[in-house]
């Protein structure tokens, strides 16, 4: 099948789950035989979009990339509206003002889109928070696989969002729990749609009979307040202040300048034999994000056999960890002291979890979920247009 991907960045050094996914998918469905061809624009950073990658062709492991320039972004106002329209929600024109401070607003990938159907039988827009699905979907809404990555957060009820998911021919979902959020919040009706999830490389062989557990617990993402960390790192001091002892290491790229203690460590961005390496040491890997649609980091820490201690506020991962049986969830920062303290002491019943977690991550292979993909591009496919 001819498929396009449309996504707002693309590369091997972007840090993001999104993103990460995205380009593992295209590269599973592009070595089983499917085109696939993605539109992206030139930028790494997501809040200001500056040019990082050339304009143009270029190929990705088999998968042909074309990459636009970028208008700048103008990340302050969008916050700010993104913060009124939280609060008071309804208003049309914030809402466009919102998505066109944000981005990434690209002219020449609009344009590739608006001809896209006579190129391809099928195109997926990568989350739906972004300019390149706000703009690009209506044009191929025909053939359109909205894969929302959706959370339950305020721009997810914008009327901007509604009329997005209302345009799409079908849908991608990652778990269960984000199908359930989307149909409940802006209805999924007859149209196709599937839970294609991810695959998941087996682990390296260095990981295959891991080593004992070091002295620290591990993050993995963005170092962002957005995504937890603030609060972790405070959970974290709670367990340092009733006697535990190991440090917390916090591997990627920071986003915001952050005050932390002395036993925090930071890598900044770190590459997969990096990450491997670290994941392999780990007594527990920590998931503090309250906003997820599937976290990659849960199922790298159970392919590498560690269990992991997830915010009781984020459903999809609680999801996970329920269906995986590789690991716990906490409430506050007291609940993560106990528990943390728990896998501590016992060895034994921290390695049985990582052992559950990484059964279950067995069995998600790249041939299953491109078998889903499959299904699911069968269904909204359309003949290419003249």
């Amino acid at each position: 099948m001819r498929v396009a991907f449309c996504v707002q960045r693309f590369g091997a050094d972007v840090a993001g789950g999104a993103e990460a996914l995205c380009r593992r998918t295209a590269h599973a469905l592009a070595a089983a035989g499917d085109e696939v061809v993605v539109y992206t624009t030139t930028a790494r950073d997501y809040l200001t979009w500056r040019p990082h990658y050339p304009e143009g062709w270029s190929d990705d492991d088999g998968v042909q990339v074309r990459r636009h320039a970028v208008q700048p972004a103008r990340p302050a106002e969008a916050a700010a509206l993104a913060r009124r329209l939280s609060l008071d929600p309804g208003d049309a024109d914030a809402e466009r003002a919102w998505a066109l401070a944000q981005g990434p607003v690209s002219p020449g990938l609009v344009a590739d889109l608006a001809t896209a159907a006579s190129r391809h039988e099928a195109v997926a827009f990568w989350t739906y928070l972004y300019a390149t699905a706000q703009m690009g979907l209506p044009l191929v809404a025909d053939r359109a696989v909205l894969v929302p990555l959706a959370h339950d957060e305020p721009m997810l009820r914008f009327a901007l969002s509604r009329g997005l998911t209302r345009s799409a021919a079908g849908f991608a979902f990652m778990t269960p729990e984000e199908a359930l959020l989307v149909d409940d919040m802006h209805g999924i009706g007859d149209r196709p749609w599937q839970i294609v999830g991810t695959g998941v490389e087996p682990p390296p062989p260095a990981a295959s009979a891991p080593a004992g557990p070091g002295d620290y617990v591990l993050y993995v993402g963005r170092v962002d307040p957005a995504k937890g960390v603030r609060d972790l790192v405070d959970a974290h001091a709670r367990y340092r202040a009733t006697g535990g002892r190991l440090r917390l290491v916090l591997a990627g790229r920071a986003t915001t300048p952050l005050a932390l203690p002395p036993w925090v460590t930071t890598t900044g961005f770190i590459d997969d034999a990096r990450r491997d390496d670290l994941l392999a040491g780990a007594v527990a890997v920590a998931l503090p994000s309250r906003y997820e649609s599937l976290s990659l980091v849960a199922l790298e820490a159970w392919r590498a056999g560690r269990p992991t201690l997830t915010t009781a506020a984020c459903e999809v991962v609680v999801g996970q960890t329920r269906r995986s049986g590789g690991g716990g969830w906490y409430a506050d920062h007291d609940d993560y002291a106990r528990q943390l303290h728990a896998l501590e002491g016992d060895p034994a019943a921290a390695a049985a979890l990582g052992a559950a977690g990484r059964a279950w991550v067995a069995t998600l292979t790249w041939p299953a979920a491109v078998r889903r993909w499959r299904r699911l591009l069968a269904q909204v496919a359309r003949p290419l247009a003249a």
